[in-house]
């Protein structure tokens, strides 16, 4: 898998060439690209006769989820949220930790309201 099979990741990716001197930026990237690497391309969406393996298809559900949370967590600390979460940045390390322990539905809940602003 790549950035480029995903929207989100892809904005990202886009975003990291532009700010390549930030730091957090480029870990948040690199992390990712360690999240997505080792997972099979998934299939296309115009190839339905397509039998692709379900783990295939486990692994390509769960590398979105995990870099989707690292992307929230960069956002939070990089001040790419908007409207902001909270009033003030909050620092890397926790910024993940946050957004990788909290289930999906809270997730869910406390990105409803915002969106990263590398997205606009």
């Amino acid at each position: 898998m790549n950035f480029r099979d995903v929207p989100n990741l892809l904005k990202f990716e886009q975003h990291a060439r532009g700010h390549s001197d930030n730091e957090i930026i480029m870990d948040c990237y690199k992390r990712i690209r360690e999240v997505i690497g080792p997972v099979p391309q998934p299939p296309h969406v115009m190839n339905f006769g397509d039998t692709t393996p379900v783990d295939g298809l486990k692994a390509s559900c769960e590398a979105v989820e995990k870099s989707t949370r690292l992307l929230w967590a960069c956002a939070a600390a990089t001040g790419n949220i908007q409207p902001a979460m909270w009033d003030y940045l909050p620092d890397y390390q926790s910024s993940i930790d946050y957004f990788l322990a909290i289930d999906d539905l809270e997730l869910m809940a406390v990105t409803q309201k915002h969106r990263l602003s590398w997205e606009s």
